[in-house]
């Protein structure tokens, strides 16, 4: 399958929270490491608001949610204001933005939606001396699928226990290019590029998504988001 007809057979899992790229998605062909060797990081479990500085993704939010001792359930749910909300009053590029939202406004049909709940299975690997944080999507709530076409990798740092930065990676970079599509392949890549910028957008940093954990009023806020939603 070529990198394009992965892009658009992908494009309805994505559209909801991870952020569109110009050109193709910036997926990969393989998954990278093996969840039944993997463990999950506990500071990492919990909601993170999405911060969408410059666009870059949809305003929303992540729950990881410990699936074992290896894997999460990670939910992605994007943001949509309803007919009594304008979401452009309130910037959600800050946790600041989203305390004035959850402060502001409640949570009801004409307020907000979205247009579905998306489900990944997520795992860690750490290649040379990097963390990467690779995402099995697993459809929407309502068609899930056990046959994923693609993967989604991140490179995942913490910048402190409350906030930490998602790099995706991209797979049609040039270290990429003309290799077997093998999980080794894209792992030998990987180690050997784990600190180039190149793979990862450029110096523009261009594929970063900075998430904060939800705490307090954005906390209950955001449950409150995530159970109309799927009742929904």
């Amino acid at each position: 399958m070529t990198s394009r007809s992965r892009t658009l057979s992908g494009v309805a899992l994505m559209l909801l929270i991870i952020p569109i790229f110009a050109g193709l998605l910036a997926c990969m062909p393989v998954p990278i490491g093996d969840p039944e060797r993997s463990r999950i990081d506990p500071d990492m479990n919990g909601i993170w608001a999405i911060l969408d500085e410059d666009s870059v993704s949809n305003p929303g939010f992540y729950i990881f949610e410990p699936y074992d001792k290896r894997t999460w359930l990670i939910t992605g749910i994007g943001i949509e204001e309803g007919s009594l909300v304008d979401l452009d009053k309130y910037d959600l590029s800050t946790y600041d933005g989203y305390e004035k939202l959850a402060t502001n406004e409640e949570v009801s049909a004409d307020n907000f939606y979205s247009d579905g709940v998306v489900l990944y299975k997520g795992w860690l690997t750490k290649l040379a001396g990097e963390q990467f944080f690779t995402w099995e999507p697993k459809g929407k709530v309502d068609a899930l699928t056990d046959d994923p076409e693609f993967w989604i990798v991140f490179n995942v740092s913490k910048e402190n226990e409350r906030s930490m930065v998602l790099r995706m990676v991209d797979g049609e970079s040039e270290p990429f290019k003309d290799i077997a599509e093998t999980r080794r392949a894209y792992e030998r890549v990987l180690k050997k590029h784990a600190k180039d910028p190149e793979i990862y957008g450029g110096a523009d940093d261009e594929y970063r998504i900075e998430l904060v954990r939800a705490e307090g009023s954005v906390l209950s806020f955001l449950e409150r988001v995530a159970d109309f939603v799927i009742e929904e």
